[in-house]
């Protein structure tokens, strides 16, 4: 179970994490929607190379927690089928 019990406190981490990052996005979001009110199209790019990162940083985050709760899964089968025996 110890296997188990750190695959869910990872998978509560990345939840967190993931939650952490869409509020990052927002924020630069909206600072870019004023960088653009604002006619600064200097940083407009660094913006958006910054959501774009933290996009693929999410999709990379998203990937574990499946891989993740496929172990569980797998764990989760394997205590049944050995409670079965």
């Amino acid at each position: 179970m110890t296997v188990s019990n750190a695959l869910f406190n990872e998978a509560e981490v990345i939840k967190d994490t993931n939650s952490a990052l869409e509020d990052v996005q927002a924020t630069l979001a909206l600072a870019l929607v004023d960088s653009l009110k604002a006619g600064d199209h200097i940083t407009t790019p660094t913006i958006i190379n910054m959501l774009k990162d933290l996009e693929d940083m999410q999709l990379k985050y998203y990937d574990r927690l499946e891989d993740n709760e496929n172990v569980q899964g797998g764990l989760e089968n394997q205590a049944q089928a050995e409670k079965e025996d």
